[in-house]
């Protein structure tokens, strides 16, 4: 007898615990999932080849943020997000993927409207090199009240799209005066957007890039490989190489002009790499897209 009644209180405890009992289902609440999706440019599901972390922000009916988190891995991997306990009602959901050094500004304000990501370094005033390859996601999702059955519990697709452009710069034949140790040519993207809003548009005050670089001695190759954000204002940014930071410009390209002159380069696209060859050559300087992407894209070529 003493032993079913200790089996009957702690019953009771457990359902107190819950704050779910089935005679008041005020205080109870459905499973809600995100199924996370990435196609890019095709048909194919690629989010496991794309995306290895992410972040998530619930919005409220008032565009209100009462959630923020970074999915476990294992959820990225099963590609299948579990929603925080929501009451019932109308929510927005976010998703960033690949913020590994990607801050998020104005999460302490909650709203919607003022909340933007960037480089770490760029909220942090330091010199930015790039951006993460980065993505975005958005969903409306409506959570149904519990009733007690399954039918309360839903899972809905969430589709992420591209927040970046990949960007490859390579210089050949780099001028002797910058081989030597220590002084070699610097390069910048210059105008680029800093920053992405909370509906997947580039913004803020146009920003320089100095860009990481490798140089090859044998083949006097210098070549950078970053990310910038999806700005739309092509005729303002630039690339720049320069005998040294500040210094005076040995190079320059127009962003807008050169893809215009290579349409090959498809900036709708979602997978977009800007490649561009820079080379130093019997006095002349010539800009083209590398051999190598031609025979990439059109191999019959």
């Amino acid at each position: 007898m003493k032993l079913t009644n200790i089996v009957f209180c702690l019953t009771l405890l457990a359902g107190a615990a819950t704050s779910c009992i089935r005679e008041d289902l005020d205080d109870c609440l459905s499973t809600n999932t995100l199924l996370l999706s990435y196609k890019g440019d095709g048909t194919t599901e690629i989010f496991p080849d794309k995306i290895c972390r992410v972040e998530m922000f619930v919005f409220d009916a008032e565009n209100r943020c009462v959630n923020s988190s970074i999915l476990p891995e294992e959820q990225v991997k099963d590609r299948t997000a579990t929603l925080p306990p929501l009451a019932a009602g109308d929510y927005r959901i976010v998703c960033l993927g690949n913020t590994h050094h990607t801050k998020v500004d104005g999460i302490a304000t909650g709203d919607f409207g003022r909340m933007l990501f960037a480089a770490g370094d760029y909220f942090d005033e330091k010199q930015v090199a790039g951006n993460d390859s980065l993505y975005y996601a958005t969903t409306s999702y409506t959570v149904l009240p519990y009733s007690g059955d399954e039918e309360a519990n839903q899972t809905k697709t969430i589709e992420f799209a591209s927040s970046h452009y990949d960007l490859s710069v390579e210089v050949a034949g780099v001028p002797a005066p910058g081989t030597r140790a220590g002084s070699l040519p610097v390069l910048e993207i210059c105008g680029v957007s800093p920053c992405t809003d909370f509906e997947n548009r580039a913004c803020g005050e146009a920003t320089d890039y100095l860009l990481e670089t490798e140089y090859e001695a044998g083949k006097a190759l210098l070549t950078a490989r970053t990310n910038i954000m999806r700005h739309k204002n092509h005729e303002n940014v630039n690339i720049r190489l320069s005998a040294a930071p500040n210094g005076e410009p040995l190079a320059e390209v127009n962003l807008a002009r050169f893809l215009a002159d290579n349409p090959i380069i498809d900036c709708s696209k979602h997978e977009v790499l800007i490649p561009i060859r820079i080379e130093f050559k019997s006095g002349e300087i010539t800009v083209s897209v590398p051999e190598w992407y031609i025979e990439q894209v059109k191999p019959e070529f």
